[in-house]
């Protein structure tokens, strides 16, 4: 299954959110976990992903969203695929927690880089939009 440009950063799971393929990027975290059930595999993060898994389930529609897990801001993308969620994702900025300072400064950094993502983000929706426009006229 090719999958974006995404440098091989993904992994495909099933209806059951198993894991089933894994892009070579990601191979050495997630390849020992083929065949299992993501949210099994990280208990901490069904919290923190499900919801978005289901709602990209439940409206066949990609959904794009930035999340802290283990020690990182990330970009996560998920895109369902006939039965199939292809999930994608980059490392914004790693969270100094060592100290108040270093805490201080990554938050900033996160900050700053979740907001050039969302502005990322808005200019591509708007060119996906005036592309639909362009078609129906």
């Amino acid at each position: 299954m090719a999958v974006g440009d995404r440098a091989g950063r993904y992994i495909v799971l099933d209806g059951d959110y198993r894991i089933v393929e894994v892009g070579p990027a990601a191979e050495a975290g997630f390849g020992p976990l083929l065949g299992q059930v993501i949210l099994d595999a990280f208990p901490d993060s069904r919290a923190l992903y499900r919801p978005y898994y289901e709602r990209a389930k439940r409206t066949r529609e990609p959904v794009a969203f930035a999340q802290y897990y283990d020690g990182y801001v990330m970009h996560v993308g998920l895109e369902p695929v006939g039965s199939k969620l292809i999930v994608t994702w980059d490392k914004l900025v790693m969270l100094d927690v060592l100290t108040l300072d270093g805490l201080k400064a990554s938050l900033h950094n996160a900050l700053s880089a979740i907001s050039t993502w969302e502005d990322r983000l808005t200019r591509q929706r708007r060119r996906e939009t005036f592309r639909v426009v362009e078609h129906d006229a």
